[in-house]
């Protein structure tokens, strides 16, 4: 195996405890196993009784793979999968790409395409740096046209999702340290290429691209390759490689199968700066651009970096809440004030108790939640009266402290919308309205209060990603729960006898994005079924749902539906919804299977019960 000195050597590795205690014990910021680690860690992770989800996976590739398989399943068990890996023929893409291949028979959630640039287009084989700017842009046009073709033809059998890379070159660019001078070079080529394809597959549904160079960056190139078992039988990776390509692919299956993770809860002390700042008073606490404060002041940056990804960010401190406080409004270096935060807790009581609280502020399950702290006392009481949350421990030493939630697959994610951009913000404007009820005499006068305007949008591709985001998230106020990838919306947006529904809320504070779904199929007969009713937790209360409701039913009615089924399917996490549909006009119906909840209503509808705080705005205006 090649061997280099950025990666540390493989950890001592005890396999033993539950999986949350593995994760723990290999740090967010894994060193690499050796080989009989992984396969000793795999035998005990097997033998756990911890519920799994099932994941079915698939590599197409033109290159061998097949010596990844322990890896897929070490990374697939410690992430919580139950993993079926269906390995294609070697080099047979397109042929998977027909109906009735087993791509098609094995029924993936995820297909992950191992590529190398010369089957791009062939001349990606060869030196390219003195190829003419013609040609040049020829080279990336076949490249952008093969990819985006081959993702094309495998959407229309293939996985839910798609995932593409391209094997990292294995030595040094064609120019050498020349190479970023050069107008024309080895690597400007393919930093044009790889965007070039991005930008192609955004207009592929569910169709991603990983760029495993940043896997190479992470480890080095020397650690990553093993280039005697790249010419002796055309597998690059190295034990080490193995680990973290598989890694990193893994994520990409939590992000999409896994519950979402929504707000990143952070410790003050020796956690967002060095030392304690009860003792050391507000100018003896780490925090600045010398080290070791410059480390906390890093930490610092990469949470905002979490932010902008669309996590929000909460402060959990046993800490004299005046302290925290001066820190936060006046500290000089200090990157985070309380306006980052989408809730706070600063007090002496238990940590688990805390994250409780804050779990019902924003009205999120614990499951939701990463928990940073710096203290094992801490994460080990949190682990063990919330197993729902995931704790990070920071490390030991300072330096390593910026690094700390790199590794933790549930903060990676495959798409970003307006609302995920905006969701601090959406959370302050929430916070506002509720400090405006105590000065209302009555829940009605504050809801009239916020001027609520609803707009209702069917059918709309533009907001793929975020409907199946709603989809893949949402729990509580969710009529179903059923679980939709980016092309499953696509499809049914395109189906005539599916309407796909969502609605946007703005009020006096500002306006809260899209926030509901509506899924009904059969609507191009009498009798229509509503598959799926959502809506984001974020504006539960405002009876939103109740007019949005009402805005559907009018337009099924409208296109000659006469009767809607409607059902309640019961979770751990949506109690609140149990009694929705009558709330809304709907009656009981009968069924066979006495586990199911069934309900009814008949169009028209009878006039509605009374006035909503909302009024439904049509498109134009």
């Amino acid at each position: 195996m090649a061997t280099g000195t950025n990666v540390d050597p493989p950890t001592q590795m005890d396999a033993t405890g539950s999986r949350a205690d593995v994760l723990a014990r290999l740090g967010s910021r894994r060193t690499p196993l050796t080989l009989s680690q992984i396969r000793s860690t795999t035998r005990h992770l097997r033998s756990l009784s911890e519920p799994m989800v099932p994941l079915r996976a698939a590599v197409l590739h033109t290159y061998t793979t097949q010596l990844l398989q322990p890896y897929w399943q070490f990374e697939s068990l410690l992430q919580g999968f139950d993993l079926h890996l269906y390995e294609a023929p070697y080099g047979a893409l397109r042929q998977e790409a027909e109906p009735g291949s087993g791509l098609t028979a094995s029924d993936p959630d995820l297909g992950y395409v191992f590529m190398r640039w010369e089957d791009l287009e062939p001349r990606l084989g060869l030196p390219v740096s003195g190829l003419s700017a013609t040609e040049a842009d020829d080279v990336l046009a076949g490249a952008v046209a093969a990819v985006g073709g081959l993702m094309r033809r495998l959407r229309q059998v293939g996985p839910a999702t798609l995932v593409v890379t391209l094997l990292p070159r294995m030595w040094r660019p064609e120019l050498g340290a020349f190479d970023s001078m050069a107008r024309h070079s080895d690597s400007d080529l393919r930093r044009r290429i790889k965007s070039a394809i991005a930008r192609d597959l955004e207009t592929i549904s569910s169709a991603l691209f990983c760029d495993l160079d940043e896997v190479a960056i992470d480890i080095g190139r020397t650690n990553m390759f093993d280039l005697r078992l790249w010419e002796t039988s055309r597998f690059p990776f190295s034990v080490v490689g193995s680990q973290a390509v598989v890694r990193h692919l893994v994520a990409y299956a939590v992000a999409q199968l896994q519950p979402k993770a929504k707000c990143v809860v952070v410790d003050a002390d020796n956690t967002l700066w060095g030392g304690v700042v009860g003792e050391d008073g507000f100018a003896g606490i780490a925090l600045g651009p010398e080290y070791p404060g410059s480390v906390y002041a890093t930490f610092q940056r990469r949470l905002l970096e979490l932010q902008q990804r669309g996590f929000l960010l909460a402060l959990c401190s046993k800490n004299n809440p005046q302290d925290v406080a001066e820190v936060l409004a006046t500290h000089p270096h200090q990157l985070l004030r309380e306006e980052h935060f989408a809730a706070m807790r600063v007090n002496w009581l238990p940590k688990p108790e805390n994250l409780q609280a804050l779990a019902r502020e924003l009205n999120l399950g614990l499951e939701s939640f990463v928990f940073v702290d710096d203290s094992a006392h801490e994460g080990l009481a949190v682990r063990q009266q919330l197993p729902q949350v995931t704790v990070v421990q920071t490390p030991a030493d300072p330096l390593q402290l910026p690094y700390c939630l790199d590794g933790v697959a549930r903060l990676e994610i495959t798409s970003l919308t307006t609302e995920d951009r905006d969701r601090t913000r959406m959370y302050s404007q929430e916070r506002a309205r509720q400090a405006t009820v105590k000065s209302h005499g009555s829940i009605d006068e504050y809801l009239a209060s916020l001027e609520m305007a609803m707009r209702v949008g069917i059918d709309s591709e533009q907001h793929v990603a975020r409907i199946a985001q709603l989809t893949q998230k949402t729990n509580q106020f969710n009529l179903t729960t059923r679980r939709y990838s980016e092309a499953q919306i696509l499809s049914f947006m395109r189906d005539p006898d599916r309407m796909v529904a969502h609605f946007s809320l703005a009020d006096i504070f500002g306006d809260s994005g899209l926030v509901g779904v509506a899924i009904v199929r059969g609507v191009t007969g009498e009798v229509a079924e509503w598959d799926t009713l959502l809506m984001s937790c974020r504006v539960i209360g405002r009876r939103a749902e109740a007019a949005f409701v009402r805005d559907v039913l009018q337009r099924l009615g409208a296109r000659g539906v006469k009767r809607v089924m409607a059902t309640y399917a019961p979770t751990t996490k949506n109690q609140i919804v149990s009694d929705f549909w009558p709330s809304v006009g709907f009656r009981q119906a009968e069924t066979s299977d006495p586990s199911e909840c069934l309900y009814a209503c008949d169009l028209p509808m009878g006039a509605p019960d009374g006035p909503l705080p909302v009024r439904v705005l049509e498109a134009s205006e």
